[in-house]
């Protein structure tokens, strides 16, 4: 019962994985009765066994084969009109990705129930022309998208609804209207401003690295810095995440303990300021996953705050389990996509290392305790590498399979990396702070400073012989179950000698009063 949402969410996606190419077979109702056969079969059974456990996952496995049934797939016509297709009026269901001569968007017809990934090559226009909720007529050239490099791209585009591509030059673009009164228009237009204001301040390879760095927009970067990053194994560090959410959150809920505030009022603040930046950066699958998972285990810790639940009910790995099952049933296609595999493998590792039974915390607490001064720097340290080793581990088998490398100086390059990144993102939250007003000069001025230090260990690092090896994508496989083996070994070693220690406190404990009852006074 304690891990209950992670069962629930290995079955979801077991479901959608089989309801993938068996989905359609049966109608839609067979998988609703099979559903509700389940169910019915797990509440005839009055006790908590095996097989009413077993019953509740086929349950929830007919539900994924179900949710991925009812996705639709393209129609044969649709398809066969796109060489056809020269003008089309939608509206803009993204936050435009802005590169140096270009933008890239997500466009809904109004005519098909598929969306189009437009290319806009501006050429001298504007780059903040095109907002999330504007309604625009776009002339180009469309087609069908085509795998490339062994990527399947046709695939992850339909996993996403699009169905096709169009390139568009400078004069095939027309805002007809445009919506200020949306939400999320207004947060994509704050994005742009800020794109423009770091354009304005920054060198152009730093303006490209502070917008991958803050808001996950790779766009604008040259092939060579984001090839560096890639070889390094440090491209996550461009796409906006659990980490960067953490850095910025770290620091808020430090102020806020520091004022003083209880739980139940630090969270919900803090809960504001993961909304404004959903609002602001876009709703990333990596940000999402990060936002959900804050939801899930803020909300458990202001019920705990309140009394109305045990604070060590409270865990984190059922709230990864939750999140995930809300990304999936939203957008079942992201099972099989590397980033959402990537996000969830390294923070399931993260999260393991330091929950039960584990205890890595714990332990470095303990370690740590004796050293005096020096206690507060070795935690840290001990933290990050251990946060470090288990990311890695969690996310080798997903780069192994899908990318066919690995990065054996990945962990030694996080380890000097990541610390500085977490400098650059507070320098550039604090430059993004003081933008619009006459302080923004100076507030730029370190963050740049940070910037060309990240570029040059980076640059440096994948200079470095054997820094990427290229593997087979069965290695990827060998990897997990590698991974998997270690895990399970450490926690059966960790529960075993728990229980042996438990056992053996219980007999002295139980000993000692019959030994000192036959003791004459």
């Amino acid at each position: 019962m304690q891990y209950v949402l992670i069962w629930t969410a290995v079955a979801f996606g077991i479901g959608i994985a089989l309801g993938q190419p068996i989905g359609h077979g049966l109608p839609v109702w067979g998988w609703l009765v099979c559903a509700g056969g389940c169910l019915a079969a797990s509440a005839l059974l009055h006790r908590w066994s095996i097989s009413r456990r077993t019953a509740l996952c086929l349950a929830v496995l007919c539900l994924g084969v179900l949710r991925i049934a009812c996705e639709q797939p393209c129609p044969d016509w649709l398809s066969l009109r796109i060489p056809s297709l020269q003008a089309v009026r939608g509206t803009v269901v993204s936050y435009p990705s802005i590169g140096r001569s270009h933008t890239v968007f997500t466009l809904r017809p109004d005519t098909f129930s598929r969306a189009i990934r437009v290319t806009w090559f501006r050429d001298g226009v504007e780059p903040n022309t095109v907002h999330y909720g504007d309604r625009i007529c776009v002339v180009g050239s469309a087609k069908l998208p085509e795998p490339f490099e062994g990527f399947d791209y046709p695939g992850y585009l339909a996993r996403q609804g699009i169905f096709a591509t169009m390139t568009v030059d400078e004069r095939g673009l027309d805002v007809t209207e445009s919506r200020d009164t949306s939400f999320l228009h207004r947060g994509d237009r704050i994005r742009q401003t800020l794109f423009e204001r770091l354009h304005h301040r920054l060198q152009p390879d730093e303006s490209a690295m502070a917008r991958s760095l803050l808001f996950g927009d790779r766009t604008a970067l040259p092939e060579p810095i984001e090839e560096a990053f890639s070889r390094s194994g440090l491209m996550h560090l461009l796409a906006v995440s659990g980490l960067h959410l953490g850095i910025f959150l770290g620091g808020a809920w430090w102020i806020l303990r520091k004022l003083g505030l209880r739980p139940r009022i630090a969270y919900p603040v803090v809960g504001v300021l993961v909304l404004l930046a959903l609002w602001i950066v876009g709703p990333r699958i990596s940000l999402v996953r990060a936002a959900l998972l804050f939801a899930f285990l803020g909300a458990g810790s202001v019920l705990a705050d309140v009394g109305l639940i045990l604070r060590r009910s409270i865990r984190p790995l059922n709230g990864l389990a939750a999140a995930a099952i809300c990304i999936l049933a939203l957008r079942p296609g992201a099972l099989c996509d590397a980033g959402f595999q990537l996000t969830f493998a390294a923070t399931a590792s993260i999260l393991m290392v330091f929950s039960m039974p584990f205890e890595w915390r714990r332990r470095i607490d303990q370690y740590t305790a004796r050293l005096g001064r020096w206690r507060i720097p070795v935690r840290y340290a001990l933290t990050l590498v251990t946060a470090a080793c288990a990311a890695q581990a969690g996310a080798a088998p997903v780069i192994a399979w899908h990318f066919e490398t690995i990065h054996p100086v990945a962990l030694v390059a996080n380890l000097l990396v990541v610390p500085l990144a977490g400098l650059a993102l507070w320098c550039g939250f604090g430059a993004l702070l003081f933008s619009g007003t006459a302080l923004f000069p100076y507030a730029i001025t370190p963050f740049s400073a940070v910037l060309r230090g990240v570029k040059t260990i980076v640059t440096g690092l994948s200079r470095i012989p054997l820094v990427e090896l290229e593997v087979s994508r069965w290695v990827g496989l060998w990897l997990g179950a590698m991974v998997v083996f270690v895990f399970a070994v450490a926690a059966y070693d960790r529960v075993s000698s728990s229980w042996t220690s438990n056992s053996t406190s219980i007999a002295v404990g139980s000993s000692g009063p019959r030994s000192g009852a036959r003791r004459p006074p």
